[in-house]
């Protein structure tokens, strides 16, 4: 007898299952331990959410499949110490209301929306393109001081408000390009980073207005895109190309994990060999 004959032996002598449940336990968790194995870390995890999003089921669906497998994990954590991080992992719920985020072509569109002939379109380029890079909060872009980059390492570091933490995030050639480009052309001089004609830090405000002036001149629906819809695309795009969600917790400056995985109902892999990729821009494509 296997460990899952076992475990679903144990639920119809212990738990008093019927055998039509006990038999659709079996099958969620061979449909599991197919992909995954035994191994019941937050990537398999992950990976196996992925697989039955993919298939087109329903969130109530993937989340029956994922409680007969926790309980397969949880038994085999108490008899056998296997390795369990289920308990970090919400099961997904009907949503009424999940991200919004842009397809990688809009994307595109979006940040090639600036006219770069002029000094304010090649801040605003800059803008947009670190955005999309990093998946800073507009607040975060607002803070920015020249003397936060590492131009050098293609890195930020982000300060917080207080009683939050500060994080460092790697920045990728094509946004370092551009802001490199913004600096030399920029008319004033001032420690901010992103500064309007007055030289003056760009407000929260007028960076919701730049965000979608563009995505209008791009011909896409400026109603569903705000600069938070950019950290959006950024965490739901590295998710789709193989980041974990230990990665993209920490480059959001999520708190908790649980924040994050609402993205690995929203992002959508497309081949099996895509999902080890890097961020598609590292490389400045």
């Amino acid at each position: 007898m296997n460990r899952i004959e076992e475990f679903i032996d144990h639920l119809i002598t212990e738990r008093g299952l019927s055998l039509n449940t006990a038999q659709a336990y079996h099958r969620d968790i061979q449909d599991y331990t197919k992909l995954c194995g035994e191994k019941f870390d937050l990537e398999s995890i992950t990976t196996f959410i992925f697989e039955l999003y993919s298939r087109g089921l329903s969130p109530t669906s993937i989340r029956r499949k994922l409680s007969a497998v926790k309980q397969y994990a949880g038994y085999l954590k108490k008899h056998y110490k296997v390795e369990n991080q289920f308990e970090e992992i919400d099961p997904p719920k009907v949503w009424e209301r999940l991200p919004d985020f842009l397809t990688e072509e809009e994307v595109d569109r979006l940040l090639k929306a600036p006219d770069t002939s002029t000094e304010i379109g090649i801040r605003d380029r800059a803008i947009l393109e670190l955005m999309y890079a990093s998946g800073l909060r507009v607040s975060e872009i607002c803070r920015i001081r020249i003397e936060d980059l590492d131009m050098n390492q293609g890195l930020l570091f982000v300060k917080q408000s207080k009683g939050k933490k500060d994080r460092v995030v790697p920045i990728h050639r094509t946004a370092l390009e551009w802001i490199k480009r913004y600096l030399d052309t920029r008319s004033h001089r001032s420690p901010h980073l992103f500064v309007n004609r007055r030289g003056n830090p760009l407000t929260r405000q007028r960076i919701w207005q730049i965000v979608k002036e563009y995505a209008l001149k791009a011909g896409i629906d400026p109603k569903k895109v705000h600069p938070h819809t950019l950290r959006h695309s950024f965490a739901t795009h590295i998710l789709m190309r193989g980041a974990d969600l230990r990665t993209v917790q920490e480059l959001l400056g999520h708190s908790s994990i649980k924040t994050t995985q609402i993205y690995t109902f929203v992002a959508r892999p497309t081949l099996e060999e895509n999902y080890r990729k890097i961020h598609r821009r590292a490389k400045g494509g």
